[in-house]
C-alpha cells in the first residue's frame, strides 16, 4: 500500500502548492475574522416589537377603542390602557368607538405600548384583580418594588398589559437574545431562549452557511484546481513512471481520486473547524455535530469529481474536465427544480391535513386548501373543494356531526391572514344531498379550528371559544331536524344587548362592530369561556369523547372544563402551570382517567385527567417534535412525531405510575390520523393520500386504501421519481447537513393563518442517489482506465 499512500502523499504537496489553495484559505480566515467579532446579550422580554408581537391588532384596537367608548370599563383595565394612549392614537380610537372605519398601524400601538413600559401610572391593584395573570406575573407582583431591577420592572409592566388584552398578543419566551457586534448591539432582537436560540442558529444560520460556501463555492473552485490532475498523469512521462513501479491501475486511479479531494478536504477542515469555535467561544453553542460537515462535503465533491475524472480520462484536456463537469452540474440542477416544481405543485396540494369520518365516507382537508371525500366505487379522492397549490384560501379540519352529516369552513384568503376576507359560513354537507356543501351559522370571526362536544360544535378562533348546536346548525342549511332551535333566545340576548348598550350611551350596531372585530360569538354562537380568559397560541384543545368535558392547553396553562348537565354552561374545574417557557408548543389527548401533553423539547407528560395532577413523564429524542396525538382506549396514546412515524404511549404497571414510549409503527411518513370510535379503527393518512386502516386495539392492520393516481401523479411516480435516484440529488445533501448539524429530523413553520406545517429532511434519498452515482462512476473510470492503452 505505500505506492498509493505516496501518490495521494503527493496530490497533498500539489494541493499545498496551488496559489487558488491559499486564496481560498485567506477568504476563509477573513470570513472568520469577520464573523469573530458577533456575540450575544440575553435579558428579560419587554418591549413590544410591532406586528411580530401582536397576533390580533384588530381586536387590540376594538378592546382600546371601547375602553374608551364605554364608561363602565374606565376603571378596567383595559380602560385604563385606552385613556393614557397618546392623543393622536386616541383620537383616532374614539373614531373607531363611533363606528367609523379607521386603519391604525400596528408598530403605533407598539410604540404607545412602549412607552407605558416606563411609565406606570395607568396601574391600578384593583382594576387588574379580575385579570387573568400568568404565574410569571404573580410571582414578579409579589416581589418588593425596591428589588426589581429596571429590567424586571419592564417586564413586569408587559404581563401587566398582556392580561388586560387577552388573545391579542403572540406568546413570547421569557427572556430574548440580542445579537452583538464587536460590543455593539444590533437593533433586532430574537425573541426566543437560549435553547431555541441555538436550535434557531443550528437549523437555519450554520446550514445555510455550509450550503452557499461548501456546497457550491468550494466545490466550484475543487473542480477547477483538480481538473488537471487526471490529464497531467496521463502524460507519457508521468503514466510511465507511475506503471513502471508494481501498482494496480485501479487503485492507482482510485489513489489519484482520493488525492483530488484533498483540496476541498484542508479547506473544509479550516471553515468547519472555524465556525465551530467561533460557534462555540462567541455564542456559546458547541456544537459537536457541526463536524459531521466536513465528511458530507467531501462526499458532495466526490460526486462531481467523479465526472471531472471521466473527462479527463476520454480528452485529457482540463478544459473539457471542467466543462463537462458544470454540465452535469446544471443537469443536476435542473432535475432537482424539476422535482421541487413536481413537489411543490403536484404532490403537495394532495396532502392529507386532517380527516373525517360519517358512516363508512372519510373526508379530509388537504394542504393545497381543498376538501376532498374518498369514492369506494371509484378508488379516487374526489374534489368537494379543489385543491390549488397557489391558493390562499384555508379550508378548516372538517369535523363529523353524525354518519351523514359533515361540518367545515372555506376561510378565504385565509392562508396568509387569520381573518381571513369576506364572511366565514359553516359549511353542512350531508348524504341526502351528495355531500355537496351547503352554508349555515356565521362563524365568529377568524375561526381555526371546530370541535364537537356531544350535540354541540365548538368554535375557536383566535381567542375565543364559542359554541353553537346541532340543531342550529342544520335548520340554518335548511335541513328539517325535528327539533326546537333557540332563536328566539338568540333575538331575545341580542335585544338585551342593543338595550344595554343604549343605557352605556353606545348603539348596539357600534357595540357589534367592536364585538365582531374581537372575535366574539355570532349569531347563534355563544362564548363559553370565563370573563377575561382567552386561549391564545401556542395552544391545543381536546373534547373528552363524552362530549362533557374539553383540555385547553394555552401558554403553558392546561385548563379543564366541565358542562353542567346536558345543555347546561361550561365550568372550569381545575388548571395546571407546566414547567418550562409558556411559548413552547404542544399536542394534548385524553384518554379515560387520563390526559397526555406533549411540547416540544419537554419529555412527555401524563395527568389524571379529573384533577390535572401530574402522574408520570415519558423522555422523547430532542430530534423528534410532537406534531399530533390521539387519545386511544385503555388509557393508551398514539403519537405522531416530526419524522413521520407513530408510536404508542402505554402504561408499564397496573398502578399507571410509569409509562413506556414504543418504537415506530405503521407506515412511514404519516400526514395525519383520526379515530373511528364506532367502528374501532384508527385511520392513518400516509404517503401524500394513502390510507390504512388499523385495529386500535392492536394496531393491526385490518385494510389498506391506495387510491388511483392522476396522470401527473403518475409521471411524478414513475418518471420523475426514478430520474431523481438516477441523477444525484446533490441539492438535497443541505437537507442531509441541516438534519445532522441541528439534530432535528424535520423542520416546523406556521403560514400567515396560524396553520403549522412540518417538513421533514430528505436525508436518505440524497445520500443513496450519490453514493449509487459514485460508485457506478468509479467502475466506469477504473474500467476505462484499465482497458485503454494509454
Amino acid at each position: 500500500m505505500r505506492p498509493y499512500f505516496a501518490i495521494i502523499l503527493d496530490s497533498f504537496h500539489a494541493a499545498l502548492a496551488s496559489r487558488v489553495l491559499w486564496i481560498a484559505f485567506i477568504a476563509i480566515w477573513l470570513l472568520l475574522a469577520a464573523l469573530a467579532p458577533i456575540g450575544f446579550r440575553e435579558d428579560l422580554t419587554t418591549a413590544f416589537r410591532g406586528q411580530r408581537d401582536v397576533q390580533n391588532g384588530t381586536r387590540m384596537k376594538a378592546m382600546l377603542a371601547q375602553g374608551l367608548a364605554d364608561p363602565k370599563l374606565a376603571d378596567k383595565a383595559i380602560g385604563r390602557l385606552a385613556a393614557v394612549m397618546p392623543d393622536e392614537l386616541r383620537e383616532q380610537l374614539i373614531k373607531v368607538g363611533q363606528g367609523e372605519e379607521v386603519r391604525i398601524r400596528v408598530n403605533l400601538f407598539a410604540d404607545a405600548l412602549n412607552d407605558c413600559l416606563d411609565d406606570e401610572s395607568w396601574y391600578d391593584e384593583e382594576a387588574w384583580e379580575p385579570t387573568l395573570r400568568l404565574r410569571e406575573l404573580r410571582e414578579l407582583d409579589e416581589v418588593p418594588e425596591q428589588e426589581l431591577g429596571d429590567s424586571m420592572r419592564r417586564r413586569r409592566a408587559r404581563l401587566r398589559i398582556e392580561a388586560a388584552m387577552p388573545g391579542v398578543f403572540e406568546t413570547r419566551a421569557v427572556r430574548s437574545i440580542s445579537l452583538t457586534y464587536a460590543g455593539m448591539e444590533f437593533p433586532a432582537n430574537f425573541a426566543v431562549d437560549k435553547t431555541r436560540f441555538t436550535t434557531l442558529i443550528n437549523q437555519w444560520v450554520v446550514p445555510l452557511i455550509i450550503d452557499w460556501l461548501l456546497g457550491f463555492a468550494l466545490i466550484f473552485l475543487g473542480i477547477l484546481v483538480t481538473a488537471s490532475m487526471i490529464p497531467d498523469m496521463l502524460q507519457p512521462g508521468s503514466l510511465h513512471l507511475l506503471l513502471s513501479k508494481p501498482v494496480s491501475r485501479t487503485m492507482l486511479l482510485i489513489s489519484k481520486c482520493i488525492g483530488g479531494c484533498v483540496f476541498v478536504l484542508l479547506c473544509v477542515i479550516q471553515l468547519v473547524v472555524g465556525l465551530y469555535l467561533v460557534a462555540g467561544l462567541r455564542l456559546d453553542i458547541w456544537n459537536l455535530r457541526l463536524l459531521w460537515c466536513i465528511p458530507v462535503s467531501v462526499f458532495l465533491f466526490s460526486v462531481f469529481y467523479s465526472v471531472s475524472v471521466l473527462a479527463g480520462l476520454r480528452w485529457r484536456s482540463p478544459i473539457l474536465a471542467i466543462g463537462v463537469t458544470t454540465i452535469f452540474g446544471a443537469v443536476c440542477l435542473v432535475v432537482g427544480v424539476i422535482g421541487g416544481v413536481f413537489d411543490g405543485f403536484v404532490t403537495a396540494p394532495d396532502r392529507i391535513q386532517g380527516m373525517a369520518i360519517a358512516g363508512d365516507v372519510v373526508f379530509a382537508n388537504t394542504r393545497g386548501s381543498g376538501l376532498v371525500r374518498f369514492d369506494a366505487s371509484s378508488n379516487q379522492w374526489v374534489e368537494v373543494i379543489e385543491s390549488d397549490a397557489m391558493s390562499a384560501d384555508r379550508v378548516l379540519k372538517p369535523v363529523a356531526l353524525d354518519d351523514h352529516t359533515i361540518v367545515t369552513a372555506e376561510v378565504k384568503g385565509g392562508r396568509f391572514n387569520p381573518f381571513g376576507s369576506g364572511v366565514l359560513d359553516l359549511l353542512v354537507l350531508s348524504a341526502k344531498h351528495d355531500w355537496n356543501p351547503e352554508p349555515s351559522l356565521r362563524l365568529p370571526t377568524a375561526t381555526s379550528r371546530l370541535y364537537l362536544a356531544g350535540d354541540s360544535l365548538l368554535a375557536l378562533n383566535t381567542s375565543e371559544l364559542n359554541q353553537t348546536d346541532r340543531a342550529s346548525i342544520l335548520d340554518a342549511a335548511g335541513e328539517d331536524t325535528g327539533e326546537e332551535t333557540d332563536e328566539e333566545t338568540d333575538e331575545e340576548t341580542d335585544e338585551e344587548t342593543d338595550e344595554v348598550a343604549a343605557e352605556d350611551g353606545i348603539t348596539g350596531g357600534i357595540l357589534g362592530k367592536l364585538s365582531k372585530m374581537m372575535g366574539v360569538a355570532t349569531t347563534g354562537f355563544k362564548p363559553i369561556l370565563p370573563s377575561g380568559m382567552a386561549i391564545t397560541p401556542p395552544r391545543g384543545i381536546v373534547v373528552d369523547p363524552g362530549g362533557h368535558v374539553f383540555y385547553a392547553l394555552s401558554r403553558g396553562k392546561l385548563l379543564r372544563f366541565a358542562r353542567q348537565g346536558d345543555g347546561g354552561d361550561w365550568e372550569q374545574t381545575a388548571d395546571f402551570m407546566l414547567d418550562g417557557d409558556p411559548s413552547l408548543k404542544g399536542v394534548v389527548a385524553v384518554s379515560g382517567t387520563l390526559l397526555m401533553v406533549s411540547r416540544v423539547e419537554q419529555p412527555i407528560e401524563l395527568f389524571d385527567s379529573e384533577t390535572l395532577q401530574s402522574l408520570s413523564e415519558v423522555p422523547l429524542s430532542d430530534r423528534l417534535s410532537p406534531t399530533s396525538v390521539l387519545g386511544l382506549n385503555e388509557g393508551r396514546f398514539l403519537l405522531l412525531t416530526s419524522d413521520g412515524r407513530c408510536r404508542l404511549v402505554t402504561s408499564t404497571n397496573e398502578d399507571r405510575s410509569s409509562f413506556s414510549l414504543s418504537g415506530a409503527i405503521g407506515a412511514s411518513s404519516v400526514e395525519s390520523f383520526c379515530l373511528d370510535r364506532k367502528s374501532n379503527l384508527i385511520y392513518l393518512a400516509h404517503h401524500t393520500d394513502q390510507l390504512d386502516l388499523l385495529n386500535a386495539q392492536d394496531l393491526s392492520v385490518q385494510r389498506k386504501i391506495r387510491p388511483t393516481l392522476g396522470a401527473w401523479r403518475r409521471v411524478d411516480k414513475y418518471l420523475i421519481g426514478p430520474l431523481r435516484m438516477i441523477i444525484p440529488q446533490t441539492g438535497e445533501l443541505g437537507e442531509t447537513i441541516s438534519s445532522m448539524v441541528s439534530g432535528k429530523s424535520a423542520i416546523t413553520f406556521s403560514d400567515g393563518g396560524g396553520e403549522e406545517y412540518v417538513e421533514r429532511y430528505n436525508i436518505v434519498r440524497p445520500v443513496v442517489s450519490c453514493t449509487l452515482f459514485i460508485t457506478i462512476m468509479l467502475m466506469i473510470n477504473c474500467i476505462y482506465f484499465k482497458t485503454r492503452d494509454f
